[in-house]
């Protein structure tokens, strides 16, 4: 969760439901002194150093475990985090703008690299909601039952689950093509309308290059494998 779910009540509320939890601290100065003051660093990969320790806020009843990690910014230009220069008014304390800084509070008896692992992965998520609402149009359907728009929003992400498999394995792009795209540059179609700046276009045909993109992915069909097994054991 992010730092929005910082909240005693909350991680309080997961404990008590002995729900494992992995939560981005909300950078109060306490936090910030923590994280600006650990002297203890391992280093992971040039530039990323990760540390651990407890933290227990006021109105905690006993401290947490919390994974603190820093990246250097001159040696990774895109570095995710925050930067706390207004801490270098501590005396001695001349190189904190060189870091972005990342704080997350946890409960799983896990290594703290897989816990910042762990916590990264949920760092697109919101690409992949908005990709369910514009290419699938999840939000733009409601059924008078519960249950019929529970099953209607799993046949969206079947459909999707689908969509990023033919993604992954056949276009094989560096580039993370969304559905519209795939649809307008890879599927050959009669004619689409286009609109510029103050005119429309229509476009009759695909080019021979679109074309060519889309009959390579049929003989990629040829070699092609799921990545699991459908036999009946």
């Amino acid at each position: 969760m992010d730092s929005g779910f910082f909240a005693k009540n909350i991680l309080d509320d997961l404990e008590e439901r002995e729900l494992h939890y992995i939560t981005a601290c909300r950078f109060n100065n306490r936090i910030k002194y923590s994280l600006t003051h650990e002297k203890v660093w391992v280093e992971v990969t040039d530039g990323l150093e990760i540390s651990e320790t407890t933290y227990q806020a006021e109105n905690w009843e006993s401290p947490r475990r919390i994974v603190l990690v820093r990246q250097e910014v001159e040696k990774r230009s895109k570095a995710a985090g925050k930067q706390v220069r207004q801490l270098e008014l501590f005396e001695g304390e001349k190189d904190f703008g060189k870091y972005r800084y990342g704080c997350f509070v946890a409960n799983l008896d896990l290594p703290a690299k897989v816990i910042y692992d762990s916590y990264r992965g949920r760092a697109d998520s919101e690409n992949r909601i908005k990709e369910l609402k514009y290419d699938f149009s999840l939000d733009d359907f409601v059924s008078h039952n519960f249950w019929a728009t529970e099953a209607c929003g799993n046949f969206i992400v079947m459909a999707y689950n689908f969509m990023s498999l033919f993604r992954h394995a056949l276009i094989n792009s560096d580039k993370k093509k969304f559905l519209k795209t795939i649809r307008y540059e890879l599927i050959s179609t009669p004619a689409y309308l286009a609109k510029t700046k103050d005119k429309h276009i229509l476009y009759l045909a695909r080019s021979l290059k679109t074309r060519q993109s889309f009959l390579s992915i049929w003989e990629k069909l040829k070699d092609f494998s799921l990545p699991y097994s459908t036999k009946k054991s």
